[in-house]
């Protein structure tokens, strides 16, 4: 498996960048990234590993990333805003990571509430944003982004195999790992300087992309499955729904499962 080369994202790179490092294989680049952040790194900092032992998903699941066949990168920002004004990150990172794929490889990208990449039903990669309590230098925010890019069938394990896919099996053709990690970066950067001056633009974008509204789609919380509908996506990123009884909410944490993907049986 091809190791995922500092020199070569540099190549793909529009300008030059400082603040990023590459490594070779890691616990977690979140993990890694929040020691760095603790040690003082700055504002913009990007860590990228070509494969992690303890990759981590929403809600404590596991994300599988085995070595030379994913892009699997954390950024760290320090922004002075309220608290209350991080939580569309997580929602705004999934815009800014379809963005990079679509740069890279030309296909449509979609995103599955509130944050997975999604592509003809089949997940592509997913998010993990975390704050980071800095008794030095205040909050800062983690955001960490896995894509399965060279992936085939049997590199996935378990339930997995069954829900996700890889940007090379959806395109046809080869998929710089590279190109895509620089073109990630790039993105976030944008994300970063624009996304506060212009959010109703992000917003707007987040909601074309979002294909989890105007789908049915089941609301779990620990064993309790309810039906409802999804109605659209309100401006917090909160997903207002519909349920069978006909009561009308926005959830904003959780996991909302879409008919018809990820073993939701129509």
């Amino acid at each position: 498996m091809a190791t995922i080369k500092r020199q070569e994202i540099a190549a793909c790179l529009r300008a030059p960048r400082e603040n990023w490092l590459v490594l070779d294989a890691v616990d977690s680049t979140n993990t890694n990234l929040k020691y760095l952040a603790l040690e003082g790194a700055g504002d913009g900092t990007v860590l990228i590993a070509n494969e992690q032992s303890a990759g981590r998903g929403r809600l404590g699941r596991s994300f599988q990333s085995k070595g030379g066949l994913g892009v699997y990168l954390s950024v760290l920002w320090r922004p002075q805003v309220p608290p209350q004004d991080l939580m569309a990150l997580p929602a705004l990172g999934a815009v800014a990571a379809c963005r990079a794929v679509e740069r890279v490889c030309g296909i449509e990208v979609q995103i599955k509430w509130p944050n997975d990449l999604v592509c003809r039903g089949k997940k592509l990669g997913g998010i993990l944003t975390e704050l980071v309590s800095d008794p030095n230098r205040g909050a800062a925010v983690i955001m960490g982004i896995g894509i399965n890019v060279c992936h085939r069938q049997r590199d996935f394990d378990g339930e997995v195999a069954d829900i996700a896919s890889s940007l090379e099996a959806e395109c046809g053709k080869p998929v710089s790992r590279s190109a895509l990690a620089a073109a990630l970066m790039e993105e976030l950067d944008l994300l970063r300087a624009d996304a506060l001056e212009t959010p109703q633009r992000w917003l707007e974008e987040y909601r074309g992309r979002c294909m989890t509204v105007g789908r049915e789609v089941q609301l779990l919380s620990g064993e309790e499955r309810r039906q409802a509908f999804a109605l659209g996506v309100d401006d917090q990123y909160g997903l207002t729904v519909r349920e069978a009884d006909g009561t009308v909410q926005t959830v904003r944490a959780g996991e909302v499962s879409v008919r018809g993907m990820y073993g939701y049986a129509p």
